[in-house]
């Protein structure tokens, strides 16, 4: 109950927001209500860091943001709710909502998914559950990073079923969707591009099946994309800058690289004013992104020494200690490209040259599609050909969206981990380019422009439904995985663990979030957690082989251990009780490559 009461709140405060800013009713609404989530929960964990009390709940942050409304009603309302702006729909556009709508549909068949998600994302909403606590749920360097997403599907996870909270991040495309279609409004472009370059953008796979999944990703570019909405929208500045920077602060929390998009952005503000206004101007935008994502820059200061951490700070990190996290591999991170291209300087041929290399084009991590193949490269040429031809004052929005894409992309370049999605962020800035090169075109041209783009859209669209639906298809109609332990395919005896059960997860990192069980009450020992219990090399990567002692299994409470594949051995005061058992698929019956073992743990010396 305490949690609809906290959404409750949000829905109020984000309203009472909204009347407060004509003009932009809308946008300002649905960002208030992202942040008065969010923030409620970073204050308490300020708190927590002060005090060190568990002072992270649902029911604390109520309070929080019941004195918010209460204090926000003082505030004059100078305008009432400005009318919602005429929409331009086309059969793109009701295509595009009827896609993503069958793939809600078909998500809330099954349960989350998704690597990162299973790895990290969701056991810190269930470690915030269970230790109500920001906390780093233990040391190892993926669970140190900002947690905008996990806190929001933690606050999910309490107000719907676990089947509904899987289809969730089809929510945040609103936001996205919303900033890109402002954006093309201020570049000049007309309604039917504007639907073309949303429509676009949702089809890219990198963003549509990152939307099917419950990551960072698509939060992140959604409130990158509104910060710089309000950069340029006709809003005072004392309105729109704050605004922006609380976009940019809940960016960063959702995904710390997007502080490459928070200097773009900044850097654009600095160049609309002169002066001591530039310096008002800067104060303002840069003083709310830090009220808004700096919890997790002192959590880790606090804790690490290194208000990045994981991640080493370039030049200055070594002066001031700021050094990357042990166990984060900066090496492996020149090789990544190799699953895109076959040597940097195919990447300026690319998504031309790309390639289904291990058949993971088409995941949450990869793959620009026929869409940016087909319309990106041209209209870099056009925008920068027009600025040179007319100057950039003719062009100030344009000029400073294509800025903004320059800087991150060169960057993304720079720091040398070159996977696709981190350059993500100039997506949404490059589409309102790319609608207003297509306003530009006329009779002929415009006829075969937009026909391009819309088959274009509609190809991506028919890739990113019928993986759904085989998957849907295979895992739903033909398995029948309809329980939580069919689905996630572990022994069903996790879900029924007495109370106070700490698991010890010795498989891959993918089997934290189906450990907790389906009350999400088990407590998990992350995999490269065990592995240092156990005295094993940082990884992460299971062990094959490892040895239980009991002195550390026992200070760390430990009374169940998770295999799945790993051969154990154990000193003479471990015993081990196999409890549950899967060896077989379900559903064809063959062997499974590697069973999946529960054993109980008891300790018979004293």
């Amino acid at each position: 109950m305490t949690a609809w009461m906290l959404v409750a709140l949000c829905g109020w405060i984000a309203v009472l927001a909204a009347r407060r800013v004509p003009g932009e009713a809308v946008p300002v609404a649905l960002v208030t209500f992202v942040a008065a989530l969010l923030l409620a929960f970073q204050v308490l964990g300020a708190v927590e860091l002060g005090t060190g009390a568990p002072v992270v709940t649902t029911a604390n942050a109520a309070l929080l943001l019941l004195a918010v409304a209460l204090t926000l009603r003082l505030v004059p309302c100078p305008a009432p709710l400005a009318p919602l702006p005429r929409q331009c729909w086309s059969p793109i556009a009701g295509l595009t909502a009827l896609t993503f709508a069958l793939a809600g549909v078909l998500l809330a068949f099954g349960r989350p998914q998704g690597y990162e998600v299973m790895a990290y994302h969701l056991p810190l909403s269930v470690h915030l559950l269970q230790t109500q606590s920001l906390q780093p749920w233990d040391g190892n360097f993926p669970h140190t990073f900002p947690a905008n997403a996990s806190i929001l599907w933690a606050v999910l996870l309490q107000v719907l079923p676990e089947r509904l909270v899987a289809a969730a991040n089809l929510l945040l495309l609103v936001p996205l969707m919303m900033a890109v279609r402002g954006l093309c409004r201020l570049a000049g472009a007309d309604a039917r591009a504007s639907v073309y370059a949303c429509c676009g953008l949702l089809g890219v796979p990198m963003i549509a099946f990152s939307s099917v999944e419950l990551g960072a990703d698509i939060g992140g570019i959604a409130f990158a994309a509104l910060a710089m909405y309000f950069v340029l929208c006709p809003l005072r500045p004392a309105l729109a800058l704050p605004l922006a920077g609380l976009c940019v602060g809940l960016a960063f929390g959702f995904k710390s690289l997007h502080l490459i998009s928070a200097a773009a952005i900044g850097i654009n503000v600095c160049c609309q004013a002169r002066g001591p206004r530039m310096l008002r101007h800067a104060a303002l935008f840069g003083g709310t992104a830090l009220a808004a994502g700096g919890f997790w820059l002192a959590r880790n200061a606090l804790l690490f020494g290194n208000p990045l951490h994981p991640v080493g700070v370039p030049l200055v990190g070594p002066w001031f200690g700021w050094l990357p996290a042990a166990d984060f591999d900066t090496s492996l991170r020149a090789t990544t490209q190799l699953e895109w291209v076959d040597h940097s300087l195919q990447w300026l041929a690319y998504p031309w040259t790309e390639t289904q290399r291990y058949g993971q084009n088409f995941k949450h991590s990869g793959g620009l599609g026929a869409f940016v193949a087909a319309a990106i490269p041209a209209t870099g040429i056009a925008i920068g050909a027009a600025v040179v031809r007319d100057g950039w004052r003719r062009h100030r929005v344009r000029a400073a969206l294509l800025f903004a894409v320059c800087l991150i992309v060169g960057a993304w370049w720079l720091l040398g981990d070159r996977q696709p999605r981190y350059v993500l962020a100039a997506l949404p800035l490059a589409m309102p380019l790319l609608a207003w090169v297509v306003t530009q075109a006329h009779g002929g041209w415009r006829r075969l422009f937009d026909g391009v783009l819309a088959a274009c859209i509609v190809i991506m669209l028919g890739v990113f439904l019928s993986r759904q639906l085989v998957q849907f298809g295979d895992r739903i109609v033909l398995s029948g995985q309809s329980t939580r332990a069919q689905f996630y395919e572990y022994p069903p005896e996790i879900d029924a663990l007495p109370a106070g059960a700490v698991i010890l997860n010795l498989a891959d990192r993918s089997w934290h979030y189906p450990l907790a069980g389906s009350s999400l009450a088990n407590r998990v020992i992350s995999m490269p957690q065990g592995r240092r219990l156990l005295g094993l090399p940082p990884s992460l990567t299971s062990p094959q082989a490892a040895t239980l002692r009991a002195a550390p299994l026992r200070a760390a409470g430990i009374t169940h251990v998770f295999v799945a594949g790993a051969a154990l051995s154990h000193d003479a005061c471990i015993a081990l009780d196999a409890v549950g058992r899967l060896d077989r698929n379900p559903v064809n019956g063959a062997p499974l490559g590697a069973p999946r073992i529960l054993y109980a743990v008891r300790y018979p010396c004293p």
